[in-house]
């Protein structure tokens, strides 16, 4: 059994070797969404601490897993929302990308009711490399299974790289709206700067709406995210309602020759604490052994300050779940 589930890692590992130009996908953008558009920093109005974690194909063994951290807020005094924010996506024994970044958002009135941010972020990526912890083709003895020495090459020393990215949101009443292009530098995340190891740039849209029917406690608030990158195209749509602090969830997302999962969430929401369980199965897609749950995501939101005494221009109610 260990033979196998190691010679499975490593398979994965090389599988996802190949595909070094694409991001991990999350699931949902819910408490990342300055990661991928610096636009939403500070438009929740006040400063407020993110952290999730996530553990991918949980029943393949494989130890797929991320953590994720970041605090922004709005500041009167530079016109605009800051933020900082790290995620490290762990893909097993082998591989770790640790990425983090510094986000500002400009935030300004352009009509009535309208309002926008423009965004800008400076990041560095690192990506290790545990190379004995990879088993290659020369490492493998058919009789007597895993033996080692083998000459393959099994990849570089830990490598990091700068990068940036650009996004915008625009808001009206109880809507909004965001588009971002991220990974402009295109990083090499290998030994030689070659095409095939550069991250592919990251189109991401995002859009939604806060509805309170009856005007009472009661809120619905449904969403959608669009990806883009490379030959990769990840749509998510979903949405949710609270009341009196009591939220709950449901979505679907695709990802273009991978998945197709629903996804259902609980939570708590009040004003100065969230906490939020997500669980993922798959529908359809992918090969036979990757079936049943796909992302298991449990996640807390400290805020600090009252966002009806805010000086911010506008707030934005992004999706708790």
């Amino acid at each position: 059994m260990k033979f196998r589930i190691r010679t499975l890692a490593s398979g994965l590992f090389l599988f996802m070797a190949t595909l070094s130009g694409q991001d991990t996908w999350h699931g949902s953008l819910s408490g990342m969404h300055m990661m991928h558009n610096p636009g939403f920093a500070g438009v929740g109005g006040v400063q407020a601490v993110n952290i999730s974690a996530f553990s991918f194909l949980p029943g393949n063994s494989f130890g797929l897993r991320s953590v994720h951290a970041s605090y922004d807020g709005y500041f009167s005094a530079i016109h605009g929302g800051a933020g900082v924010w790290i995620t490290d996506d762990m893909l097993g024994d082998i591989l770790n990308d640790l990425k983090g970044g510094v986000s500002y958002s400009y935030h300004f009135r352009a009509g009535r009711r309208t309002y926008i941010t423009a965004g800008l972020t400076a990041s560095a990526i690192s990506r290790g490399i545990r190379s004995g912890s990879v088993i290659l083709p020369d490492d493998i003895d058919p009789f007597r299974g895993i033996t080692g020495g083998g000459e393959g090459y099994a990849g570089p020393a830990n490598v990091t790289r700068f990068d940036i990215g650009t996004g915008f949101t625009i808001a009206s009443g109880p809507w909004y709206a965001g588009l971002s292009v991220m990974h402009l530098t295109r990083p090499a995340l290998g030994d030689f700067d070659r095409e095939d190891s550069r991250i592919h740039r990251l189109l991401t849209l995002t859009g939604g709406i806060e509805l309170n029917p009856g005007g009472g406690d009661f809120f619905i608030r449904p969403s959608a995210a669009f990806l883009a990158q490379g030959d990769e195209y990840r749509i998510y749509l979903g949405g949710e309602s609270t009341w009196k602090g009591l939220a709950a969830g449901v979505a679907m997302w695709h990802l273009t020759d991978g998945f197709t999962a629903a996804e259902c969430s609980v939570g708590w929401d009040d004003a100065a604490l969230k906490i939020i369980l997500s669980y993922s199965y798959i529908l359809a897609g992918g090969d036979v052994s990757f079936g049943g749950t796909a992302i298991i995501k449990a996640g807390v939101s400290f805020a600090f300050g009252n966002v009806e005494k805010s000086r911010a221009l506008h707030i934005i109610k992004l999706p708790l779940l």
